[in-house]
Formats: C-alpha cells, structure tokens, sequence
C-alpha cells in the first residue's frame, strides 16, 4: 500500500541531510519523556532515527519494501502490522504517511498496536509549503512525494484527535531551502516557524495514545429531610384546629 516511489535514504529527499539533522534535533530533545519497552520505526527514513536519550528499551524496524532496507527486522505491510494489540510502547513515522496511499490505514493500525499512552512521533511534508510547490516541478518532483499524498498538519491533527490521541509537541522546520534564496534564508528561518507555522515545509508532531475509564457514576439516594416543604404551614393549620376545638369544647360546657 505504500508508494513506489519511497526513498530508500535521505539523500533521495530533497536536502534530505539537512531535514534529517532537524528532525533527530527534535527528537533529542523529546526522547528524555518517553519511556517503555519497545520502539517500532517504519520504512527507511525512519530507520537513522535515534532516540539514546530516552527510557525505550528495545527497538524494532519494519520495512515495507521489496527487497527489505538494511537493517529491517520485520518485512511486512504497515497497514497490518505483525503486533499484537497494544504491545507496543511508542513508534516513529518519519515521513511514511506523504509515500503512502492509505495514510489513514496506517494510523488505524498504529492506534491499534500502541498500548494505552503510547507515544507516536510523525513527520511530514505540509502540501501549502515550498515543499508542495517543488513535488509539481520537474527538476524536483522525482525527490519529494506527490502534491496529493502530502498530509497537512491540520487534518493530520484532526485524524489523530479522532483516533483518541493528543498531541503533545509540534514543531516546524521553517520554509527548508526547498528553492534557495540566499538573500532571505536567514530571514525566513527565523520568521516563519514562530509567526507562519502553516506554511513551513517540514513539521514534527509528537503524541500520545489516551484512554479514558468510562466509570459509571452511582446515583446516590436523596436523603429524608427532617423538615419537608410546607411542614411548617401544616403544624399551623393543625394548631389552629385544635384551638378551635378546645374552645367549642368550653363554650359546649
């Protein structure tokens, strides 16, 4: 279900070295909150990816291509993955989703393999970007995705939110020197991230897999009041009858 045009390293992206040095610095500086047993990091591009500087112990690399990459450990489909349900602690989709058909597939099957609270990193190409502009030149589409795989962050975020995860962290690369302008790299590195997130090339997003209890809530019995509503008017009625009385009583003697 993948693309057949997914790279096989990062010197197939365009500025894939400079991309990849980005997202490792973001991950750096997420791994120290993430902890579990088991990582699983999916097709090529996310094979490089280290995450030393967290709690995860084991690590395991799925590679959906024919023949495998170098170093995979499991050849199989990532829109059905060979996991049990729930027994994996965290995954990293480095750019899987923009070379695939069924991105959505894919983070079905993720949601189902993460256990509860699972952590999820995801990167990719925004479509309103440089980077979407490049996917439709000649001299430049060969090294990206095409225009209509590319997932933008927003609906990437409602995609998620709808599959029960919460995103955590998101982060942009700025407009990457996709098409390099010299005269305003510096410019644009520093302006766009902070102020035009929406058009940056690149984005990163960290989540986590939530599950909330639904914990029936006991209906608890009103209590008895000592005093009810009108009471006080009932013992005055009935104070009032029985003067009446014990003067009908008199005046009959």
């Amino acid at each position: 279900m993948k693309s057949a045009h997914s790279p096989k390293h990062w010197q197939q992206v365009l500025r894939g070295p400079y991309l990849a040095e980005q997202l490792q610095a973001r991950l750096t500086q997420w791994a120290p909150t993430m902890f579990g047993f088991n990582l699983l990091t999916v097709d090529a591009l996310s094979a490089p990816f280290s995450l030393a500087g967290s709690r995860l112990l084991h690590s395991v690399h799925l590679s959906q291509a024919q023949p495998p990459c170098t170093g995979a450990d499991i050849v199989g489909d990532a829109t059905a993955m060979p996991f049990a349900p729930g027994s994996l602690d965290a995954c990293l989709l480095a750019h899987v989703l923009d070379f695939s058909a069924h991105p959505h597939a894919i983070l079905r099957e993720v949601e189902t393999v993460l256990r509860d609270d699972g952590w999820l990193i995801i990167s990719g190409f925004n479509p309103y970007s440089s980077a979407g502009l490049a996917s439709i030149l000649p001299g430049f589409s060969h090294k990206l995705p095409s225009l209509r795989h590319m997932v933008a962050p927003e609906r990437l975020e409602d995609w998620l939110k709808l599959l029960g995860f919460e995103v955590l962290q998101r982060d942009y690369f700025g407009l990457t020197p996709v098409l390099e302008f010299p005269m305003l790299s510096k410019l644009r590195q520093q302006l766009v991230p902070h102020y035009y997130p929406s058009f940056s090339a690149v984005y990163v997003m960290l989540a986590r897999k939530r599950r909330y209890p639904l914990t029936p809530i006991r209906q608890t019995k009103r209590k008895q009041h000592v005093l009810q509503p009108g009471m006080a008017r009932q013992q005055q009625e009935l104070k009032v009858s029985a003067e009446h009385q014990a003067n009908r009583s008199e005046r009959d003697l």
